[in-house]
């Protein structure tokens, strides 16, 4: 079985997205979010999660909006 660039740039995306949600939930304020795909970390940084067509990419910049410390 093969796997392609695009499935695991959306697993990554996706856990992620669980990870902040789950901390947030949790009440945490302060993270350390650790991701070794450049293009993942390049979306955020650049806002481009704001405008992606991929749902949990904007969901993700949301997320990122909301008042951490």
């Amino acid at each position: 079985m093969m796997i392609c660039k695009d499935t695991i740039f959306r697993i990554e995306v996706r856990f992620v997205l669980e990870g902040l949600c789950i901390a947030w939930e949790k009440g945490f304020r302060q993270l350390d979010l650790e991701c070794d795909n450049a293009l993942l970390v390049e979306t955020f940084l650049a806002s481009g999660s704001a405008n992606s067509m991929m749902v949990e990419l904007c969901i993700i910049h949301q997320l990122l909006c909301r008042n951490w410390k």
